[in-house]
C-alpha cells in the first residue's frame, strides 16, 4: 500500500502545484524552452503599445532573451560578411545599455542562459563564447573556435548547465564543456547545420541538417541515436528549422529547398514538407506546403503546432495520429521564417518579412496587428510583466507593452451530466499571467433557463501561479433533463485583458447513474476521475454525492483509496475495475 500512496501524492503533488522557482527567467533561450517550444505561460499585450525601442548600428535576427534580474541579451549583425554593427547587447528593462560585448563579426543566433547567469552565443566570426554579466561589462570567461565562419545555430544547454550544444556549417555538431570551452566531443554530418538543438526529457539532442537528416545524439554514444532522412541529398528538404518536441515525445520540423547563405532552391522538390516523427525516428506524417519551412514550429497549450512557410502563409495543424490536419492558415504579404511565440491564453504572435507583427487568437482570427519598420525573421520573446521584443532587419528592437497585470478562467471542471438532488462541487483553474502577486476575486455562477440558482465569490490575495479555485456545494434541483450554464469569471479592476476572464460551461441534469470509478461523471473511467477525488475528497475533506461514482474500489466509502485504485488499475493497468459498484 505505501507504493500506491507514493504514486497518488506524486501525481496530487503535480495537480497543487502553484509557485515559481526563486531563479527563473521568464525567457532563457532560443524557443523558450529544452524543447523549443515557443509557449510561454505569460500573456503578451493586449494592445500592442510601444514601450520603448533600442536601435542598434545593424539587423536583428537574434531573438531577446531575459536574465534572471531582468536583463534583456540580443544579438545584431547579421550579415555573413561586412556587418556593422558585432555586439551582444545587455540593456536594462527600460531600455538603456548595460553594457556590450563585441565580436569579431555579427552576432546573428540567440545566446542560451546558464544556471549561473552566464550566457552562452554563437557568433559569425566561428567562435562560441562564454560571457559573464559582470554589471558594467560583459566579461568574457572562454571562448571557442568551432572550425569555420559565421556559425548561426543558437546553442542549446544540458539540464545540468554542463553542456553547451551547437551545430556550425562546417557540417559539424559539438559538445562543449560549459565550464572550460572544452570540445567534448563532435559529430561530422553531410553538410551544414543552422537548425538549433531541442533536448528531449531523456537528455538527448535533436538537430536538423542541411544533408536532409533530423539526428538525436546522445553524450554515451559521441554520435546518433538515430537518423531520419527528409529526403535524398540535394533533392530540396534540407532541414534548417529547429525542431519542437511535444509533451508525447513527437518532433516536428520543417524543410526547404534553399541552400547555404540563402542560394536557391538549390534543387526545387515536387513538394515541400512539414514533418511529424516519433521519438524513435520514424516517420509519423508529412504536411505538403506550397514553399519551404524553416520557421521553428511552436507547439500550443492544446497541442497544436503552428508554423510559418516561403509561401507567406501561417499554418495551424492538428497531430491526429496518423495526419496533420489543417485547422487554419493565415496569408500575409510576405515569406515568414521567423518563428512563432504562443502565450499563456493562446494567442499566437509571429513577425514576417512583410514588416508586420501579428497577434492571432487560437481560432485563426486577428486579434492586432502591429507594422514594424522593416521585415524580420526574429521570434517574439514575451516577459513576466507581459511585454512583447522583436527585432527587425533595420536593427530596431521593439518592446510592446501595458505593462498591466492579466488573470484569466483557464478551464472549469465539472462533469458533463449532473444527477438530480445530488451536490457537487464547482471548480475552475485560474491563471495569474503575470510574475507579480494579484489580489482578484473569482465568481461561479449557475444558471437555469437564464435564471440563476446558484452563485459563490472566492478571493485570492497576493497570489501568483496557478490553482484551482473549488467553490461551495451546489446541489442540483429535481428536474430531469435541466441545461445548467455554468459561468465562471475572474475580476481584477486593472486586468486590460478582458478576452480569458470567462469560462463558460454547459451539463444536463439525469438520474442516470454513473459506472462505478466515474467520480466526474463524464462516462467513462480515466484521469479526469483520480483529479475529481483529489481536488474534491482530499482537498475538500468530505466525499460529495453520490459516493457510488467514486467509490472505485466498491468498499462503500469515497476516500484516498479509490483514487489509488484508479491510479495504479486504471491508468497503469488501462481497464477499469467493473462495470457497477456491487
Amino acid at each position: 500500500m505505501r507504493y500506491r500512496a507514493l504514486t497518488l501524492w506524486a501525481i496530487l503533488a503535480i495537480f497543487i502545484a502553484t509557485g515559481v522557482a526563486a531563479q527563473e527567467s521568464p525567457w532563457p533561450k532560443f524557443r523558450h524552452d529544452k524543447k523549443n517550444t515557443g509557449h510561454t505561460p505569460y500573456t503578451g499585450p493586449s494592445t500592442p503599445e510601444v514601450v520603448w525601442t533600442f536601435q542598434a548600428d545593424d539587423g536583428i535576427v537574434s531573438s531577446p532573451i531575459i536574465g534572471y534580474d531582468g536583463t534583456i541579451y540580443v544579438g545584431a549583425g547579421w550579415h555573413y560578411f561586412g556587418t556593422t554593427d558585432s555586439c551582444l547587447y545587455a540593456l536594462t528593462p527600460d531600455g538603456n545599455v548595460k553594457w556590450c560585448f563585441k565580436g569579431q563579426a555579427g552576432f546573428f543566433s540567440t545566446p542560451v542562459l546558464g544556471p549561473d547567469g552566464t550566457l552562452y552565443i554563437t557568433c559569425i566570426d566561428g567562435h562560441i563564447y562564454a560571457i559573464e554579466d559582470s554589471v558594467t561589462y560583459g566579461k568574457q570567461k572562454w571562448r571557442t573556435f568551432l572550425d569555420y565562419p559565421f556559425s548561426l545555430c543558437s546553442p542549446a544547454i544540458s539540464d545540468d548547465g554542463s553542456t553547451v550544444y551547437a551545430g556550425t556549417p562546417s557540417f559539424k555538431f559539438f559538445a562543449i564543456d560549459a565550464s572550460s570551452g572544452t570540445i567534448n566531443w563532435s559529430y561530422q554530418t553531410g553538410w551544414c547545420i543552422i537548425s538549433s538543438p531541442a533536448i528531449r526529457d531523456d537528455g538527448s539532442i535533436v538537430v536538423g541538417s542541411k544533408d536532409h537528416r533530423l539526428r538525436a545524439f546522445s553524450d554515451a554514444l559521441k554520435g546518433p541515436i538515430w537518423e531520419f532522412p527528409t529526403g535524398t541529398f540535394f533533392d530540396g528538404h534540407l532541414v534548417d528549422c529547429s525542431p519542437a518536441i511535444a509533451e508525447d515525445g513527437t518532433i516536428y520540423v520543417g524543410s526547404d529547398p534553399y541552400g547555404a547563405s540563402g542560394q536557391g532552391p538549390f534543387e526545387q522538390p515536387t513538394s515541400t514538407s512539414f514533418w511529424a516523427v516519433n521519438s524513435d525516428g520514424t516517420l509519423k506524417w508529412i504536411f505538403e506546403t506550397g514553399d519551404g519551412v524553416e520557421s521553428s514550429p511552436a507547439i500550443g497549450p492544446d497541442g497544436t503546432i503552428y508554423f510559418g512557410s516561403y509561401d507567406s502563409c501561417f499554418y495551424a495543424l492538428t497531430d491526429m495520429g496518423n495526419e496533420g490536419v489543417q485547422k487554419w492558415k493565415f496569408k500575409t504579404g510576405g515569406k515568414i521564417d521567423g518563428s512563432a511565440t504562443v502565450g499563456g491564453d493562446g494567442v499566437i504572435y509571429f513577425g514576417s518579412r512583410d514588416s508586420t507583427l501579428y497577434a492571432l487568437y487560437p481560432d485563426g482570427s486577428v486579434k492586432w496587428t502591429f507594422p514594424l519598420d522593416d521585415g524580420t525573421e526574429c521570434s517574439p520573446t514575451i516577459d513576466d510583466k507581459g511585454n512583447l521584443y522583436i527585432g527587425t532587419f533595420g536593427g530596431t528592437l521593439y518592446v510592446l507593452g501595458t505593462g498591466l497585470p492579466d488573470v484569466g478562467v483557464t478551464s472549469i471542471d465539472m462533469p458533463g451530466m449532473v444527477q438530480t438532488e445530488v451536490s457537487y462541487v464547482p471548480s475552475a483553474s485560474i491563471h495569474n499571467f503575470r510574475s507579480d502577486g494579484q489580489t482578484f476575486d473569482v465568481t461561479c455562477k449557475i444558471e437555469a433557463n437564464e435564471v440563476e440558482v446558484y452563485s459563490d465569490t472566492r478571493t485570492f490575495t497576493n497570489f501568483s501561479g496557478i490553482t484551482n479555485a473549488n467553490f461551495n456545494l451546489w446541489l442540483v434541483g429535481p428536474d430531469l433533463g435541466v441545461e445548467y450554464t455554468v459561468t465562471v469569471t475572474s475580476v481584477l479592476a486593472s486586468d486590460e485583458n478582458m478576452e480569458n476572464n470567462q469560462q463558460v460551461f454547459t451539463l444536463s441534469s439525469s438520474d442516470v447513474q454513473f459506472a462505478c470509478g466515474d467520480a466526474n461523471g463524464d462516462g467513462t473511467t480515466n484521469v479526469g476521475d483520480a483529479v475529481y477525488l483529489i481536488n474534491y475528497v482530499f482537498k475538500s475533506g468530505s466525499a460529495p454525492n453520490p459516493v457510488e461514482a467514486g467509490d472505485a474500489n466498491c468498499d462503500g466509502s469515497t476516500n484516498v483509496g479509490d483514487a489509488v485504485y484508479i491510479i495504479n488499475y486504471v491508468f497503469k493497468g488501462g481497464a477499469g475495475p467493473c462495470e457497477s459498484c456491487p
